[in-house]
C-alpha cells in the first residue's frame, strides 16, 4: 500500500479551515489591474544552480527549485532568504528515483516525485531518504502522469487518497484526429491504495480540431469538485464538474489574434517552431487560493523572420499578456507585459501576490548568482 500521511482533516482543523475559507477574499470590481509593484525579492544561488528555473514550487514559507542540473530539490526559504536545504537523489541504482521531471509536496512528509517516462511515483521527504517507490497502471491509451513544474502548469492534487494528474496522449502530434482525440483524456486519477488509474471525463472539448489542426496541449486546475483548464488554440476557458457536466467562458485576450492560427501541415520546421513560440496562444493557467482569481498567461502574435529571431525566443519568450478571471471564470482584466524583463513560466503565488521572475536575459538587471523576482499585484 502506498501511505500519504495527513490524507485527512481532523474535526477541529476542518472547522478551522471553513473559517479561514469564507473570510472575505480580495474584492474585484471592473477597475481591478494587475500590475508589476517594482518590489524584489532576491535569493543567492550557487554555480550550479541556472538562474532560470526547470520547475518551482511554493510550499508554505518554501520556494522549492528542481534543479536538473544536480539532480535535486532546493529549498529556500522566503523569509531568509537563504537555501534552508538542499535534497540531492540518485538517478539510477536501489536508491534510484529516475531522471526527475516534477514534484508535487503534499506537505515535507509527503513529497512526491515524478520521473519524465514510466509509471512510477516515489515517496520522499525533506531528509531525502525514499519512503515507498509506488509503480501504478496508467490509463490505457495515455502516457504516464506528466508533472512539469515550469511547463503549462498542471499541479497534481490529493482527493480522497487518489492523485489527479495530468497525461498526454502517446501518438505524434501531426498524426492527431478529431476521432482520436475525442476518444482520449488530459487527465486521470491514480489509486494509490491499489495503482490503478481510472479516468475523471476529462475529455478535450468537442470540436477543438473542427477548423484543423492545433496544438492541444492542455493547463489544468484540478478542485474536488471540479477541473477548470485552458488549451493552447482556444480563447474559451471550461470547467468540467464532477458530475461529468462540461461549461465554458468566453476569455479571448485583446492582444491576440481574433482567430488563432492552425499548425501548418506540410510546413518546413521553421514554420513549426514559429507556430508553437511566436503564434498567438495561450498556456499556463494558475489559481491564486489568496485571492481567489485565475491567472492565465497569453502570447501575442510576433513578426519572425528568420531562425536567429526563433532561438532567442527560446531565452526571451517576448511580450506576454496575463488575465485574470474569478471564480465565475469572468475575465476581470488583462495586463500586456513588455519582452526582454520577465521570464514567465518562472513564477510562483504567496499571499502577498504573484510573482515573476525577472531574469529574462534582457534585462540589465538580471542576474547569474541569484533568483530575481518581482511581484505582481491585483490592485483595485
Amino acid at each position: 500500500m502506498f501511505y500519504v500521511r495527513n490524507a485527512y482533516f481532523s474535526p477541529l482543523v476542518l472547522v478551522l479551515f471553513i473559517v479561514f475559507a469564507c473570510t472575505e477574499s480580495t474584492k474585484l470590481s471592473e477597475n481591478s489591474k494587475l500590475q508589476a509593484s517594482g518590489e524584489v525579492l532576491r535569493i543567492p544561488i550557487d554555480s550550479l544552480t541556472a538562474s532560470i528555473s526547470t520547475g518551482l514550487v511554493c510550499y508554505e514559507d518554501y520556494l522549492v527549485n528542481v534543479n536538473w542540473n544536480t539532480h535535486a530539490l532546493q529549498f529556500y526559504d522566503l523569509n531568509s532568504k537563504e537555501l534552508h536545504k538542499e535534497i540531492f537523489y540518485q538517478e539510477e541504482g536501489p536508491q534510484g528515483v529516475g531522471s526527475i521531471l516534477g514534484v508535487y509536496i503534499q506537505n515535507l512528509d509527503s513529497i512526491l516525485l515524478f520521473p519524465q517516462m514510466g509509471p512510477v511515483i516515489t515517496l520522499t521527504d525533506t531528509t531525502g531518504i525514499i519512503k515507498n517507490r509506488f509503480e501504478y497502471q496508467t490509463l490505457e491509451g495515455h502516457t504516464n502522469a506528466f508533472v512539469h513544474n515550469a511547463y503549462f502548469g498542471s499541479s497534481p492534487q490529493l482527493i480522497n487518497k487518489q492523485l489527479w494528474v495530468k497525461t498526454h496522449i502517446p501518438v505524434q502530434f501531426v498524426k492527431m484526429t478529431a476521432n482520436l482525440m475525442k476518444k482520449s483524456v488530459m487527465g486521470y486519477r491514480i489509486d494509490l491504495e491499489n495503482g490503478r488509474s481510472y479516468g475523471i471525463g476529462l475529455n478535450y472539448p468537442e470540436g477543438y480540431l473542427e477548423s484543423g489542426l492545433k496544438f492541444y496541449e492542455p493547463s489544468l486546475v484540478f478542485q474536488p469538485d471540479f477541473t477548470v483548464y485552458s488549451l493552447f488554440g482556444d480563447h474559451r476557458l471550461f470547467r468540467q464538474n464532477k458530475d461529468g457536466g462540461l461549461e465554458s467562458f468566453e476569455g479571448k485576450s485583446q492582444y491576440l489574434d481574433e482567430s488563432l492560427p492552425l499548425f501548418p501541415v506540410g510546413g518546413e520546421r521553421f514554420d513549426t517552431q514559429k507556430y508553437l513560440t511566436a503564434s498567438s496562444r495561450y498556456e499556463t493557467l494558475l489559481y491564486d487560493e489568496y485571492r481567489k482569481v485565475y491567472y492565465r498567461f497569453a502570447y501575442p502574435t510576433l513578426q519572425i523572420e528568420n531562425e536567429e529571431d526563433l532561438v532567442s525566443l527560446r531565452e526571451n519568450p517576448g511580450p506576454f499578456v496575463i488575465q485574470v478571471f474569478n471564480t465565475d471564470l469572468e475575465l476581470i482584466t488583462e495586463s500586456y507585459f513588455e519582452g526582454g524583463i520577465y521570464f514567465p513560466n518562472n513564477s510562483f503565488i504567496t499571499e502577498k501576490g504573484l510573482y515573476l521572475s525577472a531574469n529574462n536575459p534582457e534585462n540589465p538587471q538580471a542576474e547569474e548568482d541569484a533568483f530575481r523576482f518581482e511581484l505582481i499585484q491585483l490592485m483595485n
